[in-house]
């Protein structure tokens, strides 16, 4: 009887020294997350790894710029602003054997007043070796996290907009598996045309339990603040307060020196004291095809080695921005015309004539919120 039972405490032994294996394997390719900081205290720390090859690029350093289908992950507030549906994907080969998915879709509920989005992201690994508490060999097993989320957004105002994800976390290693819940809270506001402040509460939730050990998830307050310089050039900042009492800043530039064309840099510091300074940096690059993006970003972790992401971001649909930009550069480019053709045909019969001139007042027909003063508003005088 007491063979039996050493036997089934054995069994027990070997599947928790599974699952803590699991765990530290987790956990030490997470390392530019608060890991050090919690030592040992913090359940899922993969919800702290960015999503998106641009803000990943930027120091992660996203939390004011959050105005797309990185919204759910970065700020829920910012799908107040998202007035076409967009989707995003994300694939990185993280360290060693390590897979890092991410996937979201956002929708416009109101004309450019609230959206709702669903995101998952999923960290998975290869197999890992099996070891009994004798030391033997026993089958390899293999372990990942996910966390599925539904976001809402919504501008109350002009200038503000507030927003909520929740959140299902859950992490399988060998036979152990944990459930937790989650909420983001997040609000963005447009101090002025150049200058956009946001704040976010993240990873709200009950403890992530494996058998007895519970730890707690990453929770964190984010202050950030974005700054357009130019046309072609916009910076951000961000800080970080985590649970665990970690204080970390993060930086980030973009520059556009073509339509086309996107160069970002980056830095954060919550990686700096336990690896190196170099493995706070971050660089990146974006393609922008038909208002559509595909992005690449490097960051470095010292002597673990390196991750690079590849993922891509596509709008459906013409957003209002652009048909105003579209609506401003036809209205220039008429009158730049009439000046100097020097034509006795006048303005008006020269603009009805022009299949440019037609396309502008078509993308005006489809916008049933235009008002006839808005369309006179692009007539010339003379009209």
């Amino acid at each position: 009887m007491r063979e039996r039972g050493a036997t089934v405490q054995q069994r027990k032994t070997s599947r928790r020294q599974k699952a803590w294996a699991g765990l530290l394997a987790i956990g030490l390719f997470s390392l530019h997350t608060n890991t050090f900081a919690s030592s040992g205290t913090e359940g899922a720390a993969f919800l702290d790894i960015p999503v998106g090859a641009g803000p990943a690029a930027l120091g992660s350093a996203y939390t004011a710029l959050a105005r797309d289908a990185y919204a759910p992950i970065y700020n829920p507030a910012g799908l107040g602003h998202v007035n076409a549906p967009e989707l995003s994907a994300q694939h990185l080969s993280y360290l060693e054997s390590i897979n890092y998915e991410f996937g979201s879709f956002v929708m416009p509920l109101q004309h450019d007043r609230s959206s709702l989005g669903v995101s998952v992201q999923y960290l998975g690994s290869g197999d890992i070796t099996g070891t009994n508490p004798d030391g033997t060999a026993a089958p390899d097993f293999t372990a990942h996290y996910g966390a599925y989320s539904l976001a809402y957004g919504q501008k109350l105002s002009d200038r503000l907009a507030l927003g909520l994800t929740g959140k299902i976390v859950e992490a399988k290693i060998a036979d152990v598996s944990a459930m937790a819940y989650a909420a983001d809270l997040g609000a963005l506001y447009r101090a002025n045309d150049k200058l956009d402040l946001a704040a976010t509460v993240t990873n709200l939730g009950n403890k992530l339990t494996f058998s007895s050990q519970g730890d707690s998830l990453p929770m964190a307050l984010h202050l950030g603040g974005a700054y357009e310089i130019n046309n072609h050039l916009k910076s951000t900042a961000e800080g970080v307060y985590s649970k665990t009492g970690l204080l970390s800043g993060r930086f980030g530039t973009e520059w556009r020196p073509l339509e086309t064309i996107s160069i970002r840099a980056g830095y954060k510091t919550e990686t700096t004291k336990e690896l190196s300074a170099l493995a706070g940096l971050t660089v990146g690059m974006g393609l922008h095809v038909l208002g559509q993006e595909f992005a690449y970003a490097w960051l470095p972790y010292g002597d673990l080695g390196d991750t690079q992401y590849f993922s891509m971001l596509l709008r459906f649909g013409k957003p209002d921005e652009e048909r105003k930009n579209l609506i401003q550069y036809q209205s220039i480019k008429r009158h730049k015309t009439v000046k100097k053709s020097g034509s006795s045909m006048t303005s008006p019969d020269l603009e009805r004539s022009d299949p440019e001139y037609q396309q502008l007042m078509q993308l005006l027909d489809e916008d049933p919120s235009r008002s006839e003063t808005a369309r006179s508003k692009h007539r010339p005088a003379a009209e």
